[in-house]
């Protein structure tokens, strides 16, 4: 009797199990398009915990988009925050900054004693 040739076995052994490893997947016809409308958030004014970590602009908007290129902070719990943000050169340049955060009495976010104080939110 002629040997079993190794690559026939294992196909044998495998084809059980090639087809079919994932179901197929349809999604109905109201669903294939895009769906138009805005989210809706919830939003409430920030607390301590929900600033705390790092920060960084996806987009700037406004004057400060004519000479901020990018800006990200780092805010601690213990109330102490770091920034940084690239200006516009010619050549770019960053400015770093330091100091401590909080809230003024109007719940308005304050990042150092030089800063206008700003809204601060959030989307649960």
């Amino acid at each position: 009797m002629p040997p079993f040739p190794r690559a026939g076995f294992l196909l044998a052994l495998v084809a059980p199990f090639a087809q079919g490893c994932l179901a197929s997947t349809v999604v109905p016809e109201g669903q294939r398009g895009v769906q138009e409308g805005e989210a809706v958030h919830a939003w409430r004014p920030a607390a301590d915990a929900d600033l705390v970590g790092l920060w960084r602009t996806r987009s700037l908007t406004g004057a400060a988009a004519a000479s901020i290129l990018d800006l990200s902070y780092w805010i601690s719990a213990d109330g102490r925050f770091s920034g940084a943000a690239l200006f516009a050169g010619p050549p770019p340049t960053y400015q770093v900054l330091a100091g401590s955060w909080g809230f003024d009495e109007q719940g308005r976010l304050v990042l150092g004693d030089d800063a206008e104080p700003a809204r601060a939110e959030v989307a649960d």
